[in-house]
């Protein structure tokens, strides 16, 4: 702007994420004034701050005090698949809205039943956001992403939905029909017990179609107790976090 150089717009973008990071993790700090901040060429430079705290909010959990949880990065994961294909577990991102879509329309009818209990034929941007745009607090879903060919594609996605209290969450999952049967049902499964676990839940169910037995074996291998209801044709199935199979 009239032939001064440019600000170095990283270090100001650098800023404002780490001090939003700031004010997100420390519910104590009730206002803070940066005045001026200084942004040159060489980087950002805060000239003079006034920040005010309770004292009686230090023990608070971060974030307790937000409306939304951020996004939680200490749920990505990177693994691999049985045949050595890289895959990264992570928490769904709004932004995923389009490979989600993808992702469901690649699956055949069957798959689709056995996740949902129903067919549908047409899975709208009103129901995507309903399973992309989630709260973190009560809601969990976990997408297994590879990339083939150089581009980015969702593979799976492992849902936790947990309950008021936060003792018991639902589980399901759906996989992609080419992704089945290559063990990716049982990682994905597993790595969301353990995020329940971290989360602080007590007990995870679960519900599939009784001829679902690719399910009903995963979750007998990660230790759940499984209840069929004859007239219903589904099976409930139970798992206590923290006292179930081994190695999980």
């Amino acid at each position: 702007y009239r032939d001064r150089p440019a600000v170095d717009i990283d270090a100001l973008v650098e800023a404002i994420v780490r001090f939003s990071y700031l004010v997100a993790e420390h519910p104590e700090v009730t206002e803070i004034d940066v005045n001026p901040l200084l942004a040159t060429p060489r980087g950002v430079t805060a000239l003079d701050a006034r920040m005010v705290v309770k004292p009686e909010r230090i023990d608070a959990p971060a974030y307790s005090h937000l409306a939304v949880r951020p996004y939680p990065e200490h749920y990505v994961h990177a693994d691999y698949l049985r045949d050595g294909t890289p895959v990264t577990y992570r928490p769904i991102k709004p932004e995923d809205e389009p490979m989600w879509h993808r992702l469901l329309t690649s699956c055949s009818q069957e798959s689709i039943r056995a996740r949902f209990f129903s067919v549908i034929k047409e899975f709208t941007h009103e129901i995507a956001s309903r399973f992309c745009y989630i709260d973190y607090e009560r809601e969990m879903a976990i997408v297994a992403e590879v990339e083939t060919a150089g581009k980015r594609e969702l593979i799976a996605v492992g849902r936790l939905v947990a309950d008021p209290d936060h003792e018991a969450a639902e589980y399901a999952i759906i996989i992609g029909d080419e992704w089945q049967g290559v063990g990716l049902g049982s990682k994905l499964t597993g790595y969301c017990l353990r995020v329940a676990e971290q989360w602080g839940i007590e007990w995870v169910y679960a519900t599939t179609l009784k001829e679902n037995v690719r399910m009903l074996a995963i979750f007998e291998e990660h230790g759940f107790v499984t209840r069929p209801d004859i007239e219903e044709g589904v099976v409930d199935a139970i798992r206590r976090i923290g006292g179930g199979a081994e190695g999980e």
